[in-house]
């Protein structure tokens, strides 16, 4: 459930408290980056807690933020898992 409180947060904070939420995890969000997030936050499903993230979503959030700073953020809420 880990990945939903980080929906959550994204969803209660403004742009910039997000920015630095992040920042506190090594992940150094633009606000930029926030607004273009904003629009997939709010397609998370509940039901991704059993079926997982879709690897469609993913690549969205990937286009937006890189693939360092999603590795960062799926590591830190455990959902990251190498191949």
């Amino acid at each position: 459930m880990k990945q939903f409180e980080l929906i959550e947060a994204f969803l209660s904070m403004s742009d910039k408290e997000i920015v630095r939420f992040a920042r506190q995890y090594d992940v150094d969000l633009t606000i930029e980056e926030v607004v273009k997030l904003r629009p997939l936050v709010n397609k998370a499903n509940i039901t991704w807690v059993f079926t997982g993230i879709p690897k469609a979503f993913l690549k969205e959030v990937e286009k937006i933020i890189g693939k360092r700073k999603l590795k960062k953020l799926l590591q830190y809420y455990d959902l990251y898992r190498q191949n």
